[in-house]
């Protein structure tokens, strides 16, 4: 996994994120839809036996679920 966005921030579990989440739609954190986005990262996501490499994307300007981690 890496992070693009400040330090102490962590990146979510995979498993966790919903559908709209992994393909970029909602925010990763708030499950918000983006309008605007920022980069978080990128995680592994296995489904069915299939690993990919996921994006994350984030709020823009961070959101309060990112601001106070």
């Amino acid at each position: 996994m890496t992070a693009s966005l400040p330090s102490g921030l962590e990146l979510p579990d995979p498993d966790d994120l919903t559908g709209p989440q992994l393909q970029g739609w909602h925010c990763a954190l708030c499950e918000r839809r983006l309008f605007a986005d920022q980069r978080l990262g990128t995680v592994e996501w296995t489904c069915g036996g299939t690993t990919e490499v996921v994006e994350l994307w984030v709020c823009r300007p961070l959101c309060t679920e990112a601001a106070g981690a």
